[in-house]
């Protein structure tokens, strides 16, 4: 056995993956903190005690959402410095904001996003409306406690693209202190083996060591300069990039770090989309597999009934594009507000079809079995998203959010980003059905003031909320 294949089973994950959603028990309500944005993609806190909710938006800008206000002022604006965005569909722009651990005293942070570059005759998108462009990590900072960062960034890492997509883009510092960074395998299809004047060499980015497009990244950001690379990277003083982590990804959009796992969802192409648990160094199959099943460049639609998958990593949980077209990677839920959702992985697919808009919001219970994706239902009548899923986020407090738009390129102000809060309180324990441990635990929540005991959400924890609860408990779940 592979020995990343060795260590992923060591960890009792479960290897097999079902090609379905089904409909789950969890019910949740998506409450609205921040409307008129344009095409958010991602938000988070910066560690740093302040309550702060940093909003990414594709067109450039970095937005601060304090106490429930929007501030208008961005907190950066680097839109000055990236292509000229299709309006009505892109994948580059703004991508990724990952703020230093000691961020509260050193006032660093890092983002991704896409500058341009003038290409030559032979690239492919040379002389399109779209235009060649490289992808950028960049190094920010900002005086301490102020809500405006320094406009002047120091490039650290670039990676010029051969295609305008698939430019992945999520960067996080992991437990270790070190900074990960997704990378797509350079855009178009079939990893650009169909096409060979496509510059993705004979085996495709994703299988090539020696080159970063289509890996999980990792660097050492307090080294350098500008960087260094980790000692104990897979490829440090042997063939390969030294900067990557683990290889085989097609365009890991999104990841996140929970209990020891690194999560990572890749978006698939014409038929499936993944969830990988990514260890050091691992093989996740792209291109010579579409999650689970053997894929043919040239004919991608018919996956061929063999092929070498020695040493590849299968996923943990799979679905077919009947269900989505791209899956959007999210987060653990770790919060307070809702603790039914406690130790459920949220993400969700962008849409059923590029229109109309018709997201999907799944999770998967990390306690149990990582194959088995269930779809959240959405308050007690709507049935529908009826919006495209352009990113998620999460707080200092590990509460979640949804960034959402009616649009579907980086353009308009129908952008919204809404906390994620589990609709059932009854369900205290959060194991989809009420029974008398349910009781028990609302009561020992309630006994030691924990937020999930506030039923109502008056902010007050009170007797009100034992009605609430029995309430809920009588009439059982939405």
């Amino acid at each position: 056995m592979h020995s990343a294949t060795a260590l992923v089973a060591a960890l009792g994950l479960a290897l097999a993956a079902s090609a379905q959603v089904r409909p789950g028990d969890a019910t949740i309500e998506l409450e609205p903190v921040a409307t008129g944005l344009t095409s958010p993609v991602f938000a988070t806190g910066a560690g740093d005690g302040s309550g702060r909710l940093f909003i990414v938006e594709q067109t450039g800008r970095i937005r601060i959402l304090q106490n429930g206000v929007l501030l208008p002022i961005p907190f950066l604006d680097v839109s000055a410095d990236m292509p000229a965005l299709n309006p009505g569909y892109d994948e580059r722009g703004l991508l990724g904001l990952a703020f230093h651990p000691d961020f509260e005293s050193n006032g660093r942070f890092f983002v991704r996003y896409s500058r341009p570059r003038a290409g030559q005759p032979t690239d492919p998108c040379f002389g399109t409306s779209r235009g060649c462009h490289e992808e950028v990590l960049a190094e920010f900072s900002c005086p301490i406690g102020s809500n405006v960062a320094n406009p002047g960034g120091v490039i650290l890492l670039r990676v010029d693209k051969p295609e305008f997509n698939h430019n992945a883009g999520h960067v996080e510092f992991g437990p270790d202190g070190y900074l990960y960074m997704s990378m797509g395998d350079g855009g178009g299809a079939n990893d650009g083996l169909h096409l060979p004047t496509l510059p993705h060499g004979p085996g495709g980015n994703g299988q090539n060591i020696g080159v970063l497009l289509g890996k999980m990244l990792r660097i050492d950001v307090d080294s350098g300069p500008p960087y260094a690379s980790p000692p104990d990277n897979p490829f440090v003083g042997v063939d390969g990039r030294d900067e990557v982590y683990a290889y085989g990804f097609r365009n890991p959009y999104r990841f996140t770090f929970d209990d020891g796992r690194l999560i990572v969802a890749d978006v698939g192409q014409d038929m499936f989309e993944e969830v990988d648990i990514v260890v050091k160094g691992g093989n996740y199959g792209w291109v010579k597999r579409e999650a689970l099943h053997c894929f043919d460049p040239f004919n991608p639609t018919t996956p061929p009934a063999s092929c070498a998958v020695a040493g590849l990593i299968d996923p943990v949980a799979e679905y077919r594009h009947t269900e989505g077209i791209s899956i959007t990677g999210g987060f653990v839920y770790r919060g307070s507000r809702s603790p039914a959702l406690t130790g459920a992985y949220v993400f969700g697919d962008f849409s059923r079809a590029f229109t109309p808009a018709r997201g999907r919001l799944f999770y998967i219970r990390t306690a149990g079995d990582l194959s088995d994706i269930r779809e959240f239902r959405l308050g007690r009548d709507a049935r529908d998203l009826n919006r495209y899923v352009k990113g998620f986020g999460r707080d200092d407090d590990g509460e979640v959010y949804l960034c959402s738009t009616t649009i579907l390129g980086p353009s308009g102000a129908s952008g919204i980003v809404s906390r994620i809060v589990g609709a059932c309180y009854a369900d205290c324990n959060g194991d989809e059905r009420l029974d008398l441990a349910d009781m028990g635990c609302f009561q020992t929540r309630f006994a030691l003031g924990l937020p999930g005991a506030d039923c109502n959400r008056d902010g007050v924890l009170n007797l009100s909320d034992f009605g609430c609860y029995q309430t809920g408990y009588t009439l059982g779940c939405p």
